[in-house]
C-alpha cells in the first residue's frame, strides 16, 4: 500500500546538516510530522537501514540504555552508528541523559537522534555542554505552500493548496485529515476562478499574496473540509484521557495566542489540580509546545486547536470568555504585546480597555505591530463605537491618513473623533477629559482646521496645569505624549512660544514617568522647536539626548522621526556642515507624500538647493508640490508660512523678483512676511525700503528672526555705505550669531551683498560663523520697473482715490493727461485697470505696502 507521505527536500538537507552533531533534537508538537520525516529521511539516505536504528522509547522495557549497545554492536559500522529515540520524554532524559553523553563523548562518531515533543534539558543547555547538540524546532516540519500543493496535487483540494496551507498552519496531520474527508465529499463542479490579489477585509491590511477567487460551490466546500477537520480534532480530544479539570484548564489556554506563565495565576483560578503538573503532561502528550521566541516562559497551542477548543468548550459562556478575553488584554497591555492587548480588548469586546491600551501604548501606533495591524481591527469597527470612543476613530484616522489614500475617509474619521470627543468629554474625569480634548485637537489639526486645534490645545494645556499631581499620573505612560500632541496643535497654528512650552512639559511627563524602552520623541520635537526658531546650540545639545541612533535608522517611522531629522538638518545647515544636511534631507523625504511635515521638508529642500546653486530644479519641484497640495495633508499656518518662504526664495534665486514678492503675501505671520519682503527688496537694491520693513519688524522674539533682521540691517547698511550703522550693525550679527548659532541667513544673501559683508568683516578683524571664501547664489541688482516721477505721482495718488479728475485737480495737470500716465503706467506694469496696477506696485514696492501701511 502506498504511504500517504511526501519527498521534501528541504528538510532532508535541514537534517543532513544537523546530523553532523552527535545529538540531534526533534521537537515538534502532535501531528506536526516529525516522526514521519525523520524516518523518510534515513529510508532515503539508507533504505537497508544497515546505519541506523530506530527505538520506540515508550515501549523499550526495562533501559533504553541496555537496548543501545546491542545496536551498536551489530551494526555494520559500529563506530559511526545512528540510533533514533522517538519518543524521548523529560522522563527518559532523568535516566539518561548523563549516560548518553558519556557514551557519545567515548565514541564521538556515534550519533544520536531524540524526537520530541518536549523542551529537554539537553536543549535548554546546549551551549553549555561539551558534545555538539543540533536542533530542528517545531516550525521547520510544517509544510510550505509549495510542498502543500505537492501533496494535495490530483485532489479535489488541488486548486485550495494555498489556503488550506495558511489555514491549516502547514500541518501534517491536518492536512492528511483534510486530504482523507475530501475525498468522502462531492468535490465542487466549478471550474477555477482566476487569480488576483486576496481581497481584505480592510484597506489598512497589507499586500497580499496573488490568490485564486473561489466560487460559491469551492467556498461551502472549503467550509465543510474545515469542519470535518474540526470535528476529527474534537474526537481526537474525547478520547484523551484527562485529569479531573484538566480539559477545562486546556480550554482556558486557548484563549491567550500565546500562553505566558507569569498569566497562568490570573487565567487559571481554580483552587483544584495542579497546573504546573497538567503543563508538564500537556506538553509531553504534545498538545502544546514551547513558543520559539521564549521557550523557557511561553507555551503555545496550534491555532486549529485554539479554534476547536473555544468553540467546543468556551463559547457557550460568553460571560466567562469575556472575562478571560478582558484579562488577557489587561496582562499583554502591562506585560506584553500591545497588538495582542488590543486584539483582546476587541474580542471582549471592551472598547473602554481598547482606548486605554492605545493610551498607554500611543508611543507604538503606526510605529510597529499595534499600527500596522491593530488598525486593520479598527476598521471593523462599526461608526456607533467609533463615535462613543473617540481615541479609536482618531487612531484608524491616522492609520488612513499614513496610507496617503483615502483622504475622504480620513476626513470623515477625524470629525467623528471630533464630535464624539467633545461629547464624551463633558463628564469625564480630568485625566480622561484632557485625553479627549487631545483626540479633538490632533482631529481638527489633521482635518485642516487649524484655529480650532489651537484653541482644543490651549484648553488641554489649561486643565492639565491646574490637575493634581495624582490626576496627572493617571494619564500613565502616555502622558508625554499627549503634551506634545497638544505642543504640536499650537505649533501648527503659529503659536511658537507656546508651542514650546507644551513641549517642554511633554518632556518633563515623560522623564516622571520614565517609560520603558523610552524613544524621547517628545525630546526630538522639542529640540524641533528650537532649531526652527533659531535656537541651535541648544537643539544640539537635546538632539544628542534622544536617541539619534534610533532616529537616524532608516527603518525608523518616517513621522516620528521627523522632528528629529529636521532638527538635525537645521543644526548641519547652520553649522555649514553642508554634506550632513543633505543625508539629513534624504532621511526626512522618506514616505514625505503622507508627512504633515512635508512643507518643513519643503523648505529644508529649498535652503539647500540655493545653498548648493541647485535652485531651478528644486523650484520645480515646489511648483508640482504646490499644484498637488490637495493629495497632501492639510498645510496649518506655520506650514504655509514655510512654504511661501520657500517659494520666494527659490523665485529670488532664479531672478524672479515680481513673484518672488507675490509669494511672500501668502506668508501667515506679519513680521515672516515683511522679513520676507525685505530679502526681496535688498536683491533689487533698495536699500532704504529694507531699512524701513526692518524697523517695522520690530523686535523679534525668536533668534532666527532676529539674526535675520541684523543681517539685513547690516547688508542694507553697506548698500548705502553708511559707516555710522555699519559697524553696530556687524557687531550684531556676529554676536546672534555665537549667541545661537546661526548662519545660513548670510549664505542666502544676494551675492554682492554677501561679498561687502565677508569684506567687511575682514577689515573689522571679525569671524563670521560661514567660509571666508563663500559665495552666494542670488543675484543682486534685480531691479524694479522703472516710472518717470510724474508717474510715480499719479501711481501714489491711486492709492488714495480713482478719480482722474481729482487728481489731474492734484497734481495741476488736465484730465486727458492723467489718462495717458495711467495708461503708460499699466502698459509698465503689465495690467490693465486700477487694482491690478497697485497690486503689482505693492509686490514691486513702488507703493507702501498694506503692511507696512497698517503698522505705520
Amino acid at each position: 500500500m502506498k504511504r500517504d507521505t511526501l519527498s521534501r527536500p528541504r528538510l532532508d538537507a535541514l537534517l543532513d546538516d544537523a546530523v553532523t552533531s552527535s545529538i540531534v533534537i526533534v521537537r515538534g508538537a502532535r501531528g506536526s510530522g516529525k516522526r514521519v520525516a525523520v524516518r523518510d529521511w534515513l529510508s532515503r539516505r539508507d533504505p537497508d537501514a544497515t546505519l541506523w536504528s530506530w527505538i520506540e522509547c515508550d515501549t523499550v522495557e526495562p533501559s533504553i540504555l541496555d537496548s543501545l549497545e546491542p545496536l551498536y554492536t551489530a551494526s555494520s559500522d559500529p563506530d559511526s552508528h545512528l540510533v533514533v529515540l522517538s519518543g524521548f520524554s523529560s522522563v527518559h532524559e532523568q535516566q539518561l541523559s548523563a549516560q548518553i553523553q558519556e557514551l557519545l563523548r567515548k565514541n564521538p562518531n556515534r550519533r544520536v537522534v531524540l524526537v520530541s515533543c518536549e523542551y529537554l534539558q539537553l536543549e535548554r543547555q546546549r551551549t553549555m555542554l561539551p558534545i555538539s547538540i543540533s536542533v530542528v524546532p517545531p516550525h521547520q516540519f510544517c509544510f510550505t505552500e509549495e510542498e502543500t500543493a505537492s501533496y494535495l496535487a490530483g485532489t479535489a483540494l488541488e486548486h485550495l493548496a494555498p489556503r488550506l496551507s495558511k489555514e491549516l498552519a502547514g500541518t501534517p496531520q491536518l492536512l492528511r485529515m483534510a486530504k482523507l474527508r475530501a475525498e468522502t465529499m462531492r468535490a465542487p463542479a466549478s471550474a477555477p476562478g482566476r487569480s488576483t490579489s486576496a481581497k481584505q477585509a480592510s484597506p489598512l491590511q497589507g499586500a497580499s499574496a496573488t490568490v485564486r477567487e473561489l466560487s460559491g460551490e469551492e467556498t461551502e466546500f472549503l467550509a465543510a473540509v474545515h469542519g470535518a477537520v474540526d470535528r476529527d480534532l474534537k474526537r481526537q480530544l474525547e478520547q484523551e484521557v484527562f485529569a479531573p479539570g484538566q480539559l477545562e484548564f486546556l480550554s482556558l489556554l486557548a484563549v491567550p495566542t500565546t500562553v505566558p506563565l507569569a498569566l497562568l495565576p490570573t487565567l487559571v483560578q481554580r483552587r483544584d489540580g495542579d497546573p504546573a503538573t497538567w503543563l508538564a503532561d500537556l506538553e509531553a502528550r504534545g498538545m502544546i509546545y514551547r513558543s520559539s521566541r521564549n521557550p523557557e516562559e511561553e507555551y503555545c497551542l496550534h491555532p486549529v486547536l485554539r479554534r476547536v477548543l473555544l468553540g467546543s468548550y468556551l463559547a457557550k459562556d460568553a460571560p466567562r470568555l469575556r472575562e478571560l478575553h478582558e484579562i488577557c488584554a489587561r496582562f499583554e497591555m502591562l506585560h506584553g504585546s500591545a497588538f495582542r492587548a488590543l486584539r483582546h480588548a476587541l474580542t471582549a469586546p471592551n472598547h473602554q480597555l481598547a482606548s486605554d491600551v492605545l493610551r498607554m501604548h500611543a508611543d507604538e501606533y503606526v510605529d510597529g505591530e499595534l499600527g500596522t495591524r491593530g488598525a486593520a481591527l479598527l476598521d471593523d469597527l462599526p461608526r456607533t463605537v467609533l463615535a462613543r470612543y473617540p481615541l479609536l476613530a482618531i487612531c484608524l484616522a491616522v492609520a488612513y491618513s499614513a496610507t496617503g489614500k483615502f483622504k475622504l475617509k480620513t476626513v470623515e474619521l477625524l470629525a467623528l473623533a471630533a464630535a464624539g470627543a467633545r461629547t464624551v468629554a463633558r463628564k469625564a474625569p480630568p485625566p480622561d477629559r484632557l485625553v479627549l480634548i487631545m483626540v479633538e485637537s490632533a482631529a481638527m489639526r489633521l482635518s485642516g482646521v487649524g484655529d480650532a486645534s489651537v484653541r482644543c490645545a490651549r484648553n488641554g494645556i489649561a486643565l492639565y496645569l491646574e490637575m493634581t499631581p495624582g490626576q496627572r499620573d493617571a494619564i500613565g505612560p502616555f502622558e508625554g505624549a499627549l503634551l506634545i500632541q497638544l505642543a504640536l496643535g499650537l505649533y501648527s497654528g503659529g503659536i511658537d512660544e507656546e508651542a514650546a512650552v507644551a513641549a517642554e512639559l511633554g518632556v518633563a511627563a515623560d522623564v516622571r514617568q520614565n517609560r520603558a524602552g523610552n524613544d524621547h520623541f517628545a525630546a526630538t520635537v522639542q529640540a524641533f522647536f528650537h532649531a526652527l526658531n533659531g535656537d541651535i546650540h541648544r537643539a544640539t545639545e537635546m538632539l544628542a539626548e534622544a536617541a539619534p541612533e534610533h532616529w537616524a535608522s532608516t527603518s525608523a517611522n518616517p513621522y516620528f522621526a521627523s522632528p528629529f531629522r529636521a532638527a538635525s538638518f537645521l543644526c548641519a545647515l547652520e553649522s555649514q556642515r553642508f554634506e550632513d544636511a543633505a543625508q539629513w534631507l534624504e532621511l526626512l523625504r522618506i514616505d514625505q507624500h503622507n508627512n504633515e511635515f512635508w512643507p518643513v521638508i519643503r523648505w529644508a529642500e529649498t535652503m539647500l538647493a540655493v545653498v548648493n546653486g541647485e535652485p531651478t530644479d528644486s523650484l520645480v519641484r515646489m511648483q508640482g508640490y504646490l499644484a498637488r497640495e490637495r493629495e497632501q495633508p492639510v498645510a496649518q499656518k506655520s506650514g504655509k508660512q514655510l512654504l511661501a518662504a520657500a517659494s520666494s526664495l527659490l523665485s529670488l534665486a532664479v531672478g524672479d523678483p515680481t513673484n518672488a514678492l507675490k509669494a511672500t503675501t501668502k506668508s501667515t505671520g506679519a513680521s515672516a512676511r515683511l522679513l520676507l519682503q525685505g530679502r526681496v527688496r535688498l536683491a533689487q537694491g533698495d536699500a532704504a525700503e529694507v531699512l524701513r520693513l526692518c524697523t517695522a519688524v520690530g523686535m523679534p522674539m525668536q533668534p532666527r528672526a532676529r539674526f535675520d533682521q541684523a543681517v539685513l540691517v547690516l547688508a542694507a547698511s553697506l548698500q548705502q555705505n553708511n559707516r555710522f550703522a555699519i559697524g553696530g550693525a556687524m557687531r550684531m550679527v556676529v554676536a546672534l550669531s555665537k549667541e545661537y548659532g546661526l548662519g545660513s541667513a548670510l549664505n542666502l544673501l544676494p551675492a554682492p551683498d554677501l561679498e561687502r559683508i565677508l569684506s567687511e568683516a575682514r577689515t573689522m578683524q571679525v569671524e563670521l560663523i560661514i567660509d571666508p571664501n563663500t559665495v552666494a547664489n542670488i543675484p543682486g541688482g534685480l531691479g524694479r520697473t522703472q516710472l518717470t516721477a510724474r508717474e510715480l505721482a499719479v501711481l501714489a495718488e491711486l492709492v488714495e482715490s480713482g478719480s482722474t479728475a481729482a487728481i489731474a485737480e492734484r497734481q495741476f495737470v488736465s484730465v486727458n493727461t492723467v489718462k495717458s500716465q495711467l495708461r503708460s503706467i499699466y502698459r509698465k506694469l503689465g495690467v490693465s485697470d486700477r487694482t491690478a496696477a497697485l497690486d503689482a506696485a505693492r509686490v514691486q514696492g513702488l507703493v507702501p505696502s498694506k503692511d507696512i501701511e497698517g503698522l505705520d
